[in-house]
This record gives C-alpha cells, structure tokens and sequence, in this order.
C-alpha cells in the first residue's frame, strides 16, 4: 500500500500518504492547524489553533477552565465575546475573513483518571471529542494537522496519521499528526516507553509504561502484524499511515482514528491482544474510518465484531461456538430490553452490546452466507472506497452491498433491522423412505414465532451412515416442505445444529446472563457483607429475596458449607459432577430455573471470582483455584434437542 519511507524524502512521503488518504471524488474539507504544549505534571495546555472563517459570526465552545488568549486575523485582532459559561462568539468583518489564529491556554480541572473522561496527570492525560479543551467550531468536518509537545518523559498521540519522525530529546517530545477528513480532535498522554514496527509500510508503534512494555509489548505488535494484512485483504486498504497501541490508567478498551487507547490493567490479560486488540483494531476501518450516522442507527459495531472478533474464531475453528454463545445471550435477552437493530446507537455492555454487537455480527454472517464471501469482501471495499472519512448511514451499508451482490438486498436487511424479536423454527412430519437406488428424507420446516415470518435460509444437516451431507432450505413463508435425495441411508436430520441462523433458541440452558441481565433479579446471600460483590458480579444493586423461586432470576451467594446447606433446605436442584465443592471459587446455573449460585471457600476466592465473572456472563459455569485462574468453564448440554430427528425408514417404522 505505502511505499518504503527510507525511498523517499519526507517532504514526498506526507504528500503521497495524504493522496492516498483522500476518498475518490470527496472534496478536500477545511484545514485545521493546530499547535499544542501539554505538561501532564502540570496540567497545564497551551495551544493555537489554525482554521479559515469567512466574514460573519462563528460561535465555538471551549471548558471554562481555560482562556482565549488571543485572536490573530490578517487585518488585526479579533475578540472572543463570551455568550454563556464555555460559549463564545467571533465576529469576522469582510476584511478579516480567511484564516484566523486563535490562542487558548489553562489549566485542566483535577480528575481521578479512573472516575473522569477528561484528565491530565504525570501517570497519563486523555483530552477527548466534546470535552471542551480545544475550540470547538460548528464545521462538521475539517483536515487536521497537529503538531504537539510534552515535556521529557511523556509522549502522546493523537488523531490521525503520524507524520514523520518524532523528535525525543531532553528538550521534550515533539510529534505531528494528520488526518484528511475528520470531525473531533483526540489526544492522549502517557509516560511510555514507544516501541516500533514497519507493516505492509504502516507504522505500527507501542506506547506502554516501561514495565508493561518490556512485558507485552512484542506480543501486541506480533498480533497486529498478523492482523493488519488480513483485515486489509477483507475490508480494503488499512486507512492511515500508522496504529498505535497506546496504554492508560483508565479500564477502557477505546478505538480513535490511527490509534487505540487499552487501560493498563487490561493489557497484561492474555485474551486482550486475540480479541479487543482486533476488534479496535477494525474500528479504523469502520466508526472512526467510516464514521457512523447515528441518526440511522449504528451499523459498525455488528460489522467490526463480524469482520474482526468472529473472522478470527473462524481461522481458529471456533466460529460455530461463538455463533452459540451469541444465540445464548439472545435467548435470555428479557422480552423488555429487546428492541430492533435500527434502534442502537451506543453502548458494549448488557443488552446494548447482545443487540448492537451480537445480532449486528449475526445479520453480516448470514448476508455472507446469502451472497458468499467473494460479494461480501467486495461490499466492503465498496464500503471503505465510497466513504472512507465521511459518515455512512445503514442505507449507504445496503447499498454497497447490494451493488456488490449485483441483488437488491433492502428486503432481506429490512426485517432484521426494524423488527424486535427473533424467529422460531420447528421441524414437523420428518421421515425418510426408499425409492429404488435412492434415499429421500421429507418433512416441513416451520416458523413458530408469533410474529410475522423472517427471511430465513436453514441448513439441513442430514447424517448418513458414512457420511454427512449440507442442504439449504429457504424459509420466507411461515412453513416449507422439503424434500432431499440421497445416495446411502440417512440416519438422522437436524435443522441448524452450528447455529448459523439468527433465530430463538428453544429450551435454551441456562446461563448467568439469565439472571444479569434481568432488572428484576433478586439476591439470596449466606451470610452478611456480600452486596457489593453482588453487585458486581449483576452491574446493579439487586434487591433482597426471602425465598427460592426457580422461575424468577435469583442469585445466590456465600461460602461453600452454606450455599450447600441452603441447596438442601430450598429444595433447589443439584449441579452435576459435585461442582458446589470443586475447586476453590466457584459459579453454576441451576438447571430448570434461572438462578445463578457463587459460592467460595473464602473472601479472597469471592474477590477473584466476582471480577472474572463480568467476563463470563455466556457461561452455565466457571471453577477457579486458589489464585483465581479457571479450572473448567462451560454450558450445560440439552438433553434433547427438538430440532434433531433420528431417522428410520418407513418399512422399519411400521414395524
């Protein structure tokens, strides 16, 4: 994509990465020339900002911590005019119009970094969009071009592309930033070590606290060296001339254009660099690469999780347990806090992140099942080329998806998109009989769902007895007869038994979810003290319950001796395999009821597991040992499965 930078000056190579970064067709947007000193020590900032207004008011935001200190035009000065605390109005007459400079300068208010989205400390800064800490004008989108400095011993990064080389010397660092298109400024602030590597010619860089760095630092770049081609190949060329993997105080996991913010706790976790690393990773291709029209609906986190989290369950052959788990989280999805596609904006928690991640991703597979992989690598392309660096609504999604598959796809979308809810299937009337040299297994698929029908397309699993065969029905209406040939005896039938449909799961197991994601769950504890832990393990405060009630959401929580006495007193079901005395901590679903159990040998082993367990909301159980490492995790098995039918010939079954 990017030629060598050691081939050319560095004059020919911002222009040629710039060139590269501009949107067939799209008009250049305003310039924005920024110049920023940040002393995180301090918390101090002073910058001046660059940007052309014609004659007229232009009205701007800035924190009222902060002062305009000046403002330069080509005929004079100009003033600020406060209109309300943080608002201000510049007036330019006819002869000033063109570029002005505007010089701002304060000091940022204290903040805890892990309580506060704006801060700037010794320990890290985060100066994110819509924070107020620069002026903030009503242009929708304007090219950036940043150049910063923080005292030695800091460094930063910014939105954009990393221009050059940064200059680190005792004199402090000093780095530019640019981007093409973009419509928020974000910077972050850190006292790290920077390690580097050239990728398919993007610079992929590391900023991480020395003792993180020497720890992790080679694993991040090895995964997003492997990752970066990949995700190219899919989605189109990777956006900007740089990555950075940058660390922070606060727990998030953030995507920014050119750059991801992990926090410092969450990096040293061995599944980060195999999952959220990809998934910010993707973010540059779409939300911060093709921004998102949320007045439409957000259609990047679905896209991001399919392209990034569950393209690499594929390479690794897990794809189909995932699918599962996806299922899972919709099942136990309350009735209440389910709602259409169309209507997420925001949010990666509960029942936020099972609709807009979760059924998002599950629509894209089941787009690449309708159209095939070559047509959907070929709608995203289409997607990064026509609007890479503007916004995209669900409408510009269809259509470039369409126009990939060279099919209308607005019907197949709408449903999924504006509807709650999910179907149903139902297998009825299976059977296979003999017909001179052949087999034929017939039956009817069905949509049991109360709502009106979806566009489905269900697999058929058919075992022989050598061998396995696929089959597709379409399923548009609310039942369809089926009939299949077959060379050797079929032994038995199962509609979508690798979960590859977005549908309800019947009888599903159950799983902590069951119980979380109710508003309405209630707490049994053993003893005093345990609300806290509760609450996190719920992400609320549950109320108190006296009794045991398998059909209500209910979690019960104490130590070992005692969750087993008030098993025996409740009367409630036991887990199979003694898992109430296995391991140190431990977590189990009670089948048949939607009660969720944690029981622990003491407040160390509740400590450990009350922290995993945000992670684990998919599981019907979690072991861990003393150290709080997990000994076993899973998902109850079904008895039966409804959608499975064995298979007898019809002579045998008369018999």
């Amino acid at each position: 994509m990017f030629k060598d930078p050691h081939s050319e000056t560095l004059l020919r190579r911002i222009a040629f990465g710039i060139l590269l970064l501009l949107p067939l067709g799209v008009a250049a947007d305003p310039l924005w020339k920024m110049s920023l000193e940040l002393d995180p020590a301090a918390g101090t900032l002073t910058g001046e900002l660059q940007l052309p207004l014609t004659a007229g008011s232009h009205s701007f935001t800035l924190l009222e911590d902060l002062e305009v200190t000046a403002i330069e035009a080509a005929h004079g000065t100009l003033e600020a005019v406060p209109v309300e605390p943080g608002q201000y109005r510049v007036d330019v007459p006819a002869e000033a119009s063109g570029e002005i400079r505007l010089h701002w300068s304060g000091e940022l208010p204290a903040a805890d970094p892990m309580r506060s989205r704006l801060f700037l400390t010794a320990e890290g800064g985060f100066l994110p969009e819509g924070a107020g800490w620069y002026p903030r004008f009503e242009q929708e989108a304007f090219a950036l071009h940043l150049k910063g400095r923080t005292p030695e011993g800091q460094r930063f990064v910014a939105t954009g592309s990393l221009s050059g080389s940064p200059v680190n010397d005792n004199h402090g660092y000093t780095a530019v930033y640019e981007h093409p298109g973009t419509d928020a400024i974000v910077v972050a602030t850190g006292p790290w070590a920077m390690r580097e590597r050239l990728v398919n010619g993007i610079q992929v860089r590391t900023l991480f606290p020395p003792e993180l760095d020497q720890a992790h630092a080679e694993t991040y770049l090895d995964h997003t060296a492997d990752y970066l081609p990949l995700f190219a190949d899919r989605a189109g060329p990777y956006p900007y001339q740089s990555f950075t993997i940058a660390a922070s105080p606060m727990p998030v996991g953030f995507a920014f254009p050119g750059f991801t913010l992990l926090g410092e706790r969450v990096i040293p976790l061995p599944f980060i660099p195999r999952t959220s690393l990809a998934h910010e990773l993707m973010h540059n291709w779409w939300g911060t690469g093709v921004r998102i029209d949320y007045d439409s609906g957000n259609w990047s986190e679905g896209l991001t999780t399919y392209m990034a989290d569950y393209y690499l369950d594929e390479q690794r052959g897990e794809a189909a347990n995932t699918r599962h788990r996806w299922l899972l989280d919709l099942a136990w999805l309350p009735g209440e806090l389910d709602r259409p596609l169309v209507t997420f904006r925001s949010g990666n928690q509960g029942a936020n992140r099972i609709v807009g991640y979760n059924r998002g991703a599950m629509l894209f597979r089941m787009l690449e099942e309708r159209i095939g992989t070559e047509a959907f690598e070929t709608g995203a392309h289409l997607l990064n080329e026509r609007h890479m660096f503007t916004v995209a609504s669900w409408d510009d999604v269809i259509r470039a998806f369409s126009d990939a598959a060279d099919e209308e796809l607005g019907g197949f979308f709408e449903p999924w998109l504006e509807r709650p809810r999910l179907p149903e299937l139902a297998l009825d009337s299976v059977a296979a009989r003999e017909e001179q040299d052949r087999w034929v297994v017939s039956g009817s698929l069905e949509q049991a769902q109360d709502e009106a029908p979806w566009p489905l397309r269900v697999p058929l699993k058919i075992e022989t007895e050598s061998s396995v065969e696929r089959h597709v029905v379409a399923l548009n209406d609310r039942r369809t007869d089926f009939e299949v040939g077959l060379r050797e005896r079929p032994v038995a039938l199962a509609a979508d038994p690798n979960h590859e449909v977005l549908r309800r799961l019947p009888d599903p197991p159950p799983i902590l979810r069951a119980v979380s994601l109710d508003p309405d769950a209630r707490l049994i504890t053993t003893q005093d003290g345990l609300e806290p832990f509760a609450r996190a393990i719920l992400g609320f405060a549950p109320e108190r319950a006296e009794d045991f009630d398998p059909d209500a959401p209910l979690l019960v929580m104490g130590s070992t001796s005692d969750v087993i006495r008030w098993l025996d007193r409740a009367g409630a079901p036991r887990p199979p395999d003694d898992l109430e005395q296995r391991g140190h901590a431990r977590m189990w679903t009670l089948p048949g009821t939607r009660t969720a159990v944690v029981s622990t040998d003491d407040a160390t082993g509740l400590s450990n597991i009350a922290g995993a367990l945000r992670h684990h909301g998919h599981r019907s159980y979690l072991v861990q040992d003393a150290d709080g490492r997990t000994e076993d995790a899973g998902v109850w098995e079904r008895e039966t499965d409804p959608l499975r039918v064995e298979l007898a010939p019809a002579q045998e079954a008369m018999r």
